[in-house]
């Protein structure tokens, strides 16, 4: 029932909430936007836009929190768009953001049109599967130091191999891996000796759990390309200019910067040693954790990229 002036009436639709009696969930203010915060957001959107959004677990973290995922959009959708923030353990602030911009696309899913299009029709051709926070030790850590981990021999393990490191400027997992050198193509290539706060690729590839749930999640969904984002400096790498770059550019403005053949053991050189198209997207101003106040410039420059790009792909 929708109360319009002084009448009711009774609305039949297959969708649970209208943006005009959604509240608004996600806290942007929050300067930290937590694990903690996440999973809350998380369970709110999926009560609230339960028949468009669909919230899974691909795995469990070495401290035993949960690795979400979403799908939005029409779940038999032909093509995939695929997003993951937060690889990196300080770069948190991109979490908060893929996270409005998720309760974004909610609210508007039948009201709000890209370039003359309902969200509705490009993402029941186009669905968005999302990891809004690949390394959610790694970001406690960062946030919190050491004290937030559970588990005491990780915990009592970070301090030993920190070595003077700060953890606010922590990469890496819950064991000192940077999950972003830790797959299999180029693994160990410029790697660090031992574990720490970054660039230690593992004692072997594809040993962390982060690493298993990113390309298990590749491996279900198949995606048509995939848009990375980390921080900081404004940039995106991708290995050639395309029209999808081209557009990603003429969106955010962010400096191109072609990324060299050689591997590194990275989720891209995962990607594109299967020819799937990637980019990476390095929002805000260095240094990371980029400062709160960048927030609002980081939306705005981002909120519509991945409804355009679902777009470009429908």
């Amino acid at each position: 029932m929708l109360k319009v002036g002084n009448k009711k009436l009774l609305v039949k639709s297959k969708y649970v909430v209208y943006k005009c009696n959604a509240k608004k969930i996600v806290n942007t203010l929050d300067k930290k936007y937590s694990y903690a915060d996440m999973k809350s957001d998380l369970k709110k959107l999926k009560e609230a836009y339960g028949s468009i959004l669909k919230v899974e677990v691909a795995g469990k973290s070495l401290d035993k929190r949960n690795l979400y995922y979403v799908t939005l959009g029409k779940e038999t959708a032909k093509k995939t768009v695929y997003v993951e923030t937060s690889i990196h353990a300080r770069e948190y602030m991109n979490t908060k953001f893929m996270m409005k911009v998720i309760e974004e696309y909610c609210r508007g899913y039948d009201t709000k049109k890209y370039q003359g299009k309902n969200y509705s029709t490009i993402f029941n051709k186009v669905k968005l599967v999302i990891m809004p926070m690949v390394n959610p030790d790694g970001v406690t850590i960062s946030q919190y130091g050491p004290k937030k981990i559970r588990d005491i021999n990780l915990r009592q393990n970070l301090y030993k191999i920190a070595k003077g490191a700060s953890f606010k400027e922590w990469k890496a997992n819950a064991r000192g891996v940077d999950i972003n050198r830790n797959f299999a193509e180029g693994f160990g290539r410029e790697s660090a000796k031992a574990p720490g706060q970054k660039l230690y690729a593992g004692k072997k590839a594809v040993s962390e759990p982060e690493t298993k749930a990113q390309i298990a999640i590749v491996k279900k969904v198949k995606p048509n390309v995939v848009i990375c984002y980390h921080q900081a400096g404004e940039v995106m790498y991708h290995r050639k200019h395309t029209k999808l770059s081209n557009m990603l550019y003429s969106m955010t403005k962010y400096t191109h910067v072609i990324s060299e053949p050689t591997a590194y053991g990275t989720f891209s050189d995962y990607l594109d040693a299967r020819n799937i198209y990637n980019c990476t997207l390095e929002t805000g101003k260095v240094p990371a954790p980029v400062k709160n106040i960048e927030f609002k410039k980081i939306y705005k420059l981002n909120r519509y990229v991945l409804v355009a790009v679902a777009k470009m792909y429908s």
